[in-house]
C-alpha cells in the first residue's frame, strides 16, 4: 500500500503557502526532478488531484497483421488504437502484400469513421494513419451537441420517410449513420485520453477524471438512438401497404414525445440541471406507457408486427434518454442533498 499511498502532514512555509513533501521513489519512478512541473486540480469530491504538466503522450502505433488476419480484425485493431488515443498508426506485414481488399476496408474506415485521420503513407507493405483533428478545433461540447443533433434528425426523417413510404429518402437515412458513428468514435477518443491527461480533461471542459464515465455512457446513448432510427428506416422497406392513418398520427405523436425528452435530457447534462433530468424521467415513464397502449389496440394484420418493432425503437429512444437523465442525476445529486 506504501507504493500508491502514503500519509504526509501539511507544513507551512513563509507564512501564507503550504506544502507538502512527496516520496522520493515516487519522483524517481515518474521521472520528476527539481523545477518540475506540476499541474493540481481541486475536484468537487474535496480532493486534488496532483499531475505532470508534461506526460507521456501516445505518438506512435505499430500493429502487424498477417495471412491470417480478416478485414474485420483488422478494422478493430485500428479503431483500438484510435480510441486509446494514439497519434499515428502503422499496419504493416512481414514479408507480404496488405491484400487489396483490406486497403480498401481500410480506407473506408478511415473515411467514414475516424474523423480527422488521414491516410499520409500507403505501400504494398504498410499503410500509415494520422489523427491531425485536435480538440482545440473541434471542441466536446460541440462534437457531442452535433452528434445529438444528427441522431435526432435521422429519427425525425425516418418517421417523414415512413409517413410517404419513401424508400429512397429511408436509404439516405442509413448512410447517415457514420457520421454519428464518427462523432461517437472522437468523443470517445477524447474520453479516454482525458482519463490521462490533464490537459485533454480541462480542454474538454470536465471537472475531474470520473466525469468521463458518465459522458462515456451519454455518447453510447446518442449512438443507439441513432441506431434505432436506421431501424425505423430499414423497415419502412418490408410494409406491404400504407400505416392507417390514425395510427400513424399516433406513432408520430409518441415519436414527438421520444424527442422531446431526448432533448431535455442533452439539455439536463450540458447544463448539469438536476431538477431538469429528474422531469425527464418522469416523462419517459409517460411515452412508454402511451406505446404500451398503442402496442395492445393494434389489430392484427400483415404490418402488425413492422407496426410493433417501429413503436419498439421509438421506445428505446425514450429509454436512452432516461439514462442520460439519470447519469445527471446522479452527477448533481449533491446540488439537492444535505451531508451530516
Amino acid at each position: 500500500m506504501s507504493e500508491i499511498k502514503q500519509i504526509r502532514r501539511l507544513q507551512i512555509t513563509g507564512g501564507s503557502t503550504y506544502i507538502v513533501s512527496l516520496p522520493k521513489t515516487w519522483i524517481d519512478e515518474l521521472h520528476l526532478k527539481k523545477n518540475s512541473n506540476i499541474t493540481l486540480i481541486k475536484n468537487r469530491n474535496n480532493s486534488i488531484t496532483l499531475f505532470q504538466e508534461e506526460q507521456n503522450k501516445k505518438n506512435n502505433a505499430i500493429t502487424t497483421i498477417g495471412k491470417n488476419d480478416s478485414i474485420e480484425s483488422t478494422r478493430r485493431k485500428i479503431i483500438a488504437m484510435y480510441l486509446s488515443g494514439y497519434k499515428t498508426m502503422e499496419i504493416k506485414t512481414k514479408g507480404i502484400e496488405i491484400p487489396s481488399t483490406h486497403k480498401s476496408a481500410i480506407r473506408d474506415l478511415v473515411r467514414s469513421k475516424l474523423m480527422g485521420t488521414e491516410i499520409v503513407e500507403s505501400s504494398s507493405e504498410k499503410m500509415t494513419l494520422q489523427v491531425l483533428t485536435q480538440l482545440s478545433q473541434l471542441p466536446f461540447s460541440v462534437a457531442l451537441q452535433r452528434m445529438y443533433t444528427t441522431a435526432k434528425n435521422m429519427h425525425q426523417e425516418s418517421i417523414e420517410a415512413l409517413n410517404e413510404l419513401d424508400l429512397e429518402h429511408a436509404e439516405e437515412i442509413i448512410k447517415i449513420d457514420d457520421e454519428v458513428d464518427r462523432f461517437s468514435l472522437y468523443l470517445l477518443r477524447n474520453l479516454n485520453l482525458a482519463l490521462e491527461n490533464v490537459q485533454v480533461l480541462i480542454d474538454s471542459g470536465l471537472e475531474k477524471p470520473s466525469d468521463c464515465l458518465g459522458y462515456r455512457t451519454a455518447v453510447k446513448c446518442v449512438e443507439r438512438i441513432a441506431d434505432h432510427g436506421v431501424l425505423i428506416a430499414k423497415k419502412i422497406k418490408y410494409l406491404k401497404s400504407p400505416i392507417d392513418k390514425k395510427i400513424l398520427k399516433e406513432i408520430q405523436n409518441i415519436s414527438m414525445e421520444s424527442l422531446i425528452v431526448f432533448e431535455n435530457s442533452i439539455t439536463a447534462l450540458f447544463k448539469r440541471d438536476y431538477q431538469m433530468a429528474e422531469n425527464v424521467a418522469a416523462n419517459v415513464s409517460e411515452v412508454i406507457e402511451i406505446e404500451k397502449k398503442l402496442m395492445d389496440s393494434l389489430k392484427f394484420n400483415e404490418d402488425t408486427g413492422i407496426i410493433k418493432l417501429i413503436l419498439e425503437d421509438i421506445r428505446r429512444t425514450a429509454e436512452y434518454s432516461r439514462d442520460i437523465s439519470e447519469i445527471v442525476i446522479d452527477e448533481t445529486v449533491q446540488n439537492i442533498i444535505e451531508e451530516s
